[in-house]
């Protein structure tokens, strides 16, 4: 058995690495969604003041890779922490793989000094797997749960009509705006400071995080990756009467992934909730998106548990659990 790093920029040795990621990640996953290969190329090579990524490979004595490894590093904000995913292809579990590649990624943590590690497992519902078996053998505990929920698109016109009519009367004083992939630039920085509202904003359970450092720059850098990787983003905000923006929701769609779409994070500052703009927001960026793309996908979004207000909207908006996803949680 060997471990080693590979580099991102060989392309035979990143296309190994992407294989094995993908057919660790969803054997025995109905509604899987590891990023393509392209979207995951981008996102390794190009360069980021954001995020640093190690990949990292385990191989059978024949040579071909039986386990993947990445690890990713923020850089601007959370710079105690990193994020593990790690996993071994079917044909080669139980036989120390996964064992191995956890060590490299301790190895790796104590040689960036990080001292909090997160790492997702993936589980259908009602069941236990042997990878909760793992995380947990390694000392990491559950800092929360996330629902997987699908939605499949198009959805019936009037529907969408209907549910925004129920709720316009709530948020009259306020605006809907929607663009599509490149934020306008008067609301690039109101967009920016309400991004970076998220993680203390929306429920984090146990898990020991700080508010990410976002700013204009990195707004357009993420749009300009985005770009690069095939994708199209919708977005609408919430402008208030006294023109702060109150909310924000975003999908997604990747050219390299046409039957997939994705439903990002939804927001409402704390200061305008109560006016059902989860609800407008969703319905009218999921009918912006209609109007340009109408070939069906399988909408997928993650909302914590103790998220009621959200999965209250997606209940109404028609999306089914399909699998939990549980974030788990490590001091070192």
């Amino acid at each position: 058995m060997i471990t080693e790093r590979i580099d991102p920029h060989d392309p035979a040795a990143f296309d190994a690495w992407h294989a094995a990621m993908a057919e660790a990640t969803t054997a025995g996953r109905e509604f899987a969604v590891p990023w393509s290969l392209e979207e995951m190329r981008v996102a390794v090579t190009l360069e980021s003041p954001y995020f640093d990524r190690e990949l990292w490979v385990a191989r059978d004595e024949g040579g071909q890779v039986a386990g993947f490894l990445q690890i990713d590093l923020p850089q601007k904000d959370n710079i105690n922490l990193a994020s593990v995913d790690l996993g071994v292809v079917p044909d080669h579990r139980r036989q120390g793989y996964g064992t191995a590649l956890a060590k490299v990624a301790e190895e790796r943590l104590a040689h960036h000094g990080r001292t909090v590690v997160h790492a997702m497992v993936h589980t259908p519902l009602g069941t236990e797997t042997p990878g909760q078996a793992f995380v947990r053998a390694h000392g990491m505990t559950v800092g929360i749960a996330d629902r997987h929920r699908i939605l499949r698109l198009p959805l019936e016109q009037n529907f969408l009509d209907e549910l925004a009519a129920e709720v316009a009367d709530h948020h009259r004083d306020y605006r809907l705006v929607t663009w599509q992939d490149r934020c306008p630039d008067d609301l690039v920085d109101a967009y920016a400071e309400l991004e970076g509202t998220f993680l203390d904003e929306a429920p984090m359970g146990e898990l020991e995080v700080e508010a990410e450092v976002y700013d204009a720059a990195r707004i357009r850098f993420r749009e300009s990756q985005a770009r690069a990787q095939g994708r199209r983003f919708w977005v609408t905000v919430a402008i208030a009467p006294d023109g702060t923006l109150a909310g924000q929701t975003e999908l997604t769609i990747s050219a390299n992934d046409a039957a997939n779409a994705f439903q990002s994070g939804t927001l409402v500052a704390p200061a305008h909730r109560g006016h059902r703009l989860g609800l407008a927001l969703k319905v009218r960026n999921h009918l912006e998106l209609q109007r340009t793309h109408t070939a069906p996908v399988v909408m997928h979004t993650w909302n914590a548990e103790q998220n009621t207000a959200m999965n209250a909207v997606n209940e109404r908006l028609g999306y089914r659990e399909v699998e939990l996803t549980e974030e788990w949680q490590r001091k070192i």
